[in-house]
């Protein structure tokens, strides 16, 4: 597999990064290239990768293409290589807003069309740089269980990976794409109570990412329920079911389903 970045972003440099470190493609097999070349030249000395002079030549080097660009460029790049592609890439886009009709429409092919290229719906997060992302892709059907197989295991190098269908998209676009976002604002929140409270700042971020950490891999390990291990925390009468109270009195678990729900509809309008 050679795999060519379209777009070297946060999002891109993140998933660039992950893949290098997870091993699946060496860097020698990777190609960048991005309109800002001073960004393009700093990823390729940091990770040792090739630079595309543009788009047609990074295509003309690989058969997997990643989409890494902002959606508001879709419009702009998509008819700009459709004309580059063939039944021999695999494009990956990674853009929220955009199912198969809509990818297909801007690069003027038609899905009977054999020249039509192999396409992925695909959302990831920046965790992708240490190893620790959630994935997931929505598969064109034209696509055999081999490729399948071998996409699963690109992403699976990068954190946990899952396969959904188009109509969900947009919720994976919420909850993996940005429900990281309110996780750090979690946890920022528990280092500035902790601040409060008379603990050291740098020990603060450390001990509320710890908690946090450690809170997920529980559930990850256990299989049980959040309500659960929150309850074994809960003593009568004592400051954890306090603070819960407070906390179920705001309403701060619908605030953060209802936060959900407006990226997801978000997703669904772009």
């Amino acid at each position: 597999m050679k795999i060519g970045f379209i777009g070297a972003g946060n999002m891109g440099e993140a998933l660039l990064a992950g893949i290098i470190r997870g091993g699946t493609v060496q860097a020698q097999n990777i190609i960048v290239f991005d309109t800002d070349n001073q960004k393009c030249q700093t990823i390729s000395d940091k990770y040792k990768i090739k630079l595309a002079a543009d788009n047609q030549d990074l295509l003309n080097q690989v058969d997997t293409v990643i989409l890494a660009i902002k959606p508001n460029i879709y419009p702009i790049v998509l008819p700009e290589i459709s004309g580059y592609l063939n039944s021999e890439h695999h494009l990956l886009s990674l853009a929220p807003g955009y199912n198969f009709s809509r990818i297909r429409n801007l690069l003027n092919q038609d899905k009977v069309e054999k020249t039509a290229c192999k396409l992925s719906l695909i959302m990831s997060n920046t965790s992708a740089r240490i190893g620790q992302a959630v994935s997931a892709a929505c598969f064109d059907q034209d696509l055999t269980a081999e490729e399948k197989s071998l996409l699963s295991e690109l992403f699976s190098s990068v954190g946990m990976f899952f396969e959904v269908e188009e109509a969900q998209m947009p919720t994976i676009t919420s909850v993996i794409g940005s429900v990281p976002a309110l996780v750090y604002m979690v946890i920022e929140g528990i280092m500035q109570g902790a601040i409060l409270e008379g603990l050291p700042a740098e020990q603060a971020k450390q001990i509320a990412a710890g908690v946090v950490a450690s809170a997920a891999n529980m559930i990850s390990e256990t299989g049980e329920h959040p309500a659960i291990l929150r309850d074994r925390i809960c003593s009568p009468a004592g400051t954890t079911i306090e603070g819960v109270a407070h906390l179920k009195k705001i309403g701060f678990e619908g605030k953060i389903i209802e936060a959900i729900h407006i990226m997801a509809e978000k997703a669904r309008r772009m």
